[in-house]
């Protein structure tokens, strides 16, 4: 396959050893991008089902890098795509709804920008690692407080999200960053540990 084709969205792939090592051990070969990729490809979904954690432009590039580096294998081509109302996340929804306006209240006009971040997202792996940006963006602009309460938050919309549609892990605040239940961390001064 080259560059300039488009892959065939019934295209199913799957993992090889090579891939399930690369997501377990995490090596610097990869760009973002093309991790993403490998973490969603599950060999049962095809690619049109595969949230949409990459432009579309760029995922023929990726698969091909995928494919060169022996970390995915196609494994079939599904018959008939399934309709777009079976792809939604209610999960995502609720999530969505739950974390209107928090970060707006924290930074008043200035996080309307981080509010559209949030509620473009499309599925919540991008919504875990966009929820980790604003939570840190959060911080550096209006402390360590307003971190935690966004925080606080999200882990509460998570919560409700995984009660109405299935298991969801919480969006984590990033490394260094108050838990949601104290000011400061415990540690150095630097907020390393």
């Amino acid at each position: 396959m080259s560059r300039s084709e488009t892959l065939d969205p019934r295209l199913v792939y799957g993992k090889t050893a090579a891939g399930v090592s690369e997501v377990e051990h995490r090596s610097d070969a990869l760009s973002p991008p093309a991790r993403r990729l490998l973490v969603l490809i599950d060999g049962r979904r095809p690619l049109a089902s595969l949230p949409a954690a990459v432009r579309p432009g760029e995922l023929p590039k990726l698969v091909e890098e995928l494919l060169a580096l022996g970390l995915i294998a196609l494994s079939g081509i599904v018959e008939e795509l399934p309709a777009a109302n079976e792809l939604r996340d209610p999960r995502l929804e609720e999530f969505k709804r739950r974390i209107d306006g928090a970060v707006t209240r924290e930074l008043g006009p200035a996080g309307r920008v981080l509010e559209a971040r949030l509620q473009d997202c499309v599925n919540m792996t991008v919504m875990r690692g966009v929820m980790r940006e604003v939570v840190e963006l959060v911080r550096v602009r209006a402390g360590d407080a307003a971190a935690a309460r966004l925080a606080s938050t999200a882990q509460a919309a998570a919560r409700a999200g995984a009660e109405r549609g299935g298991e969801a892990a919480a969006p984590r605040p990033p490394a260094g960053s108050p838990p949601a239940d104290a000011a400061r961390p415990k540690g150095r001064a630097d907020g390393k540990s």
